[in-house]
């Protein structure tokens, strides 16, 4: 089966990427993991009274905010513990066949359109290589497409038959 993606990461080759990409990712871990350390020690030495943690600041409205922050994410946890539980549900039900399957993506319909589309614009304007190396493409006035044309022939196999795409 034909992918719909490719990363040059995981490919062979391309050193100074991989080298590039992983630092990046480490000094984003740290800028994102830094300032919750330093948050959370503090709260946790404000609320065990200095036995636990290391204050690195000592502003009470930040502790209130803290406190409020902890609350506001409280709720959110709730809030997504509901949906995740909910979502098991729904795919247990799904899975026992209690309720019906729809499908989310359908990568086979979706080649299947990529490969319309294409004979129908080979067909149209030319190969693809001769479209995409060409500087100036002049398009003549029987050429020009008509409203939602290319999505109909997409999606309704308009000229099936007789064009052969």
């Amino acid at each position: 089966m034909k992918n719909n993606y490719h990363d040059m990461y995981f490919e062979h080759h391309h050193w100074l990427l991989k080298i590039r990409q992983t630092l990046l990712m480490l000094l984003s871990w740290c800028i994102f993991l830094i300032p919750i350390i330093i948050t959370t020690s503090t709260y946790v030495a404000y609320q065990t009274n200095g036995h636990h943690g290391y204050f690195f600041w000592y502003y009470a409205e930040g502790f209130r905010e803290l406190n409020f922050l902890v609350i506001i994410l409280l709720f959110a946890l709730g809030m997504i513990g509901v949906f995740c539980i909910t979502m098991g549900y729904i795919q247990a039900q799904r899975t026992r066949g209690l309720t019906t399957k729809w499908p989310m993506f359908d990568i086979n319909k979706s080649h299947l359109q990529r490969q319309r589309a294409e004979s129908f614009m080979t067909k149209q304007f030319g190969d693809p290589e001769m479209r995409t190396n060409t500087r100036n493409f002049v398009v003549k006035p029987e050429q020009n497409l008509t409203k939602n044309q290319l999505r109909d022939i997409v999606n309704n196999h308009i000229g099936d038959d007789k064009d052969g795409f």
